[in-house]
């Protein structure tokens, strides 16, 4: 494992949000905010499915807080402080993410899985992508050094494979970013849970196709 803080091939950990914008660096494909324990995840394990937060639009940085609270009003988000500070994390990686991609207006998906949704091992075709699990399994990738060759078994399972915690924010460049080779990218996955009666909540920002 890369050591906290520190870029490891094309990797760079870190326990603070200024990790997120390493990304922006020559040569580093992720950048990885670790945040074990993250305040709200207790709170977020603790619903029923059904009253977790789903949603997928478009929307300018500054209404994420309104639009977010929104979403968990349409789909019986019980009101909490840790609701509070769920939607204002949300609201706060839309804000990190429009900044670093300098677009006017950011796609949030907000994901329920209960399945192997995106279960084999791929590259994004995005410039940048954010991903933070807020309940569940979080997402697994590999080192560069070890890509082509899970590549070549993308339904495998593989000893290189690293996961991220609950509550981490990830930011993956893909090979839209300028200049990224067509190969670039770190290699990733979604966790398989298939009958394990598990349910994933997952964020998920990407820039619009025009980039506005």
């Amino acid at each position: 494992m890369p050591a906290a803080g520190l870029a490891c091939e094309s990797v760079c950990l870190g326990a603070a949000a200024q990790t997120l914008q390493t990304i922006e660096h020559p040569g580093i494909e992720l950048a990885l905010w670790q945040r074990p324990g993250w305040a709200g995840i207790d709170w977020l394990n603790a619903l029923p499915a059904d009253a977790l937060p789903t949603a997928r639009l478009t929307l300018e940085p500054h209404q994420a807080w309104d639009a977010v609270h929104a979403i968990c009003d349409a789909c019986n988000t019980p009101h909490h402080p840790a609701r509070d500070e769920f939607v204002a994390d949300v609201a706060a990686h839309v804000a990190v993410f429009a900044k670093l991609t300098g677009s006017n207006t950011v796609r949030l998906r907000l994901d329920l899985v209960n399945h192997n949704a995106c279960s084999r091992w791929h590259r994004d075709c995005v410039p940048l992508r954010l991903i933070c699990t807020y309940r569940g399994p979080a997402t697994q990738w590999v080192l560069s050094e070890w890509a082509h060759q899970v590549l070549a078994r993308p339904d495998d399972d593989t000893l290189h494979a690293q996961a991220m915690t609950t509550g981490d924010v990830a930011m993956f460049k893909g090979c839209g970013w300028p200049g990224q080779p067509h190969d670039g990218g770190i290699v990733h996955r979604s966790p398989r849970i298939s009958g394990s009666g598990l349910t994933r909540l997952v964020l998920v920002l990407d820039s619009p196709p025009n980039g506005r």
